[in-house]
């Protein structure tokens, strides 16, 4: 009895003979499913598992990673203290959102540098001059300069 089947949405009748013996026998060599569940000689299926070059490769990839995480953390981690802000330069650019800090921020250390800025009031002290007034009597002056920032990201 032959199957009345449809292939590209035509029906059989409307196939050529060749084409009707090819599905026929297309339909008579496929396994169904019980088929295949009890055929144990599926070139597809694999029993076996990983292999010792694949393992080797895993933990290998795995030690690097443990190996490395230290380092990199140190890398990209950075603390900034209450007195201090970090003014973040991408690529040679002023980072969009101003100074960080004061706390905990990430960098990118292959694209980002950083400069901790001192924003506590600093005294500079300028070294004693000998001046000469207009009645030729000299005079020692110095003096001791404070100052303070404001904002970091213009110092």
């Amino acid at each position: 009895m032959p199957l009345k089947t449809r292939v590209n949405g035509q029906s059989e009748d409307s196939l050529s003979p060749l084409t009707e013996t090819l599905v026929q026998e297309n339909y008579r060599n496929s396994p169904t499913m019980s088929d295949k569940k009890n055929n144990s000689q599926d070139p597809l299926a694999c029993d076996e598992g990983p292999s010792i070059c694949s393992l080797i490769l895993t933990i290998g990839s795995l030690f690097l990673i443990v190996a490395s995480l230290p380092l990199s953390l140190f890398c990209v981690v950075k603390v900034v203290q209450e007195y201090e802000r970090a003014v973040i330069f991408r690529l040679g650019r002023l980072l969009t959102g101003g100074a960080r800090g004061p706390g905990v921020f990430f960098i990118n250390p292959f694209v980002d540098i950083y400069e901790k800025i001192d924003m506590r009031s600093q005294t500079f002290e300028i070294p004693p001059q000998e001046i000469l007034t207009k009645d030729s009597v000299t005079v020692f002056v110095n003096a001791i300069m404070y100052y303070k920032v404001a904002n970091a990201t213009h110092a």
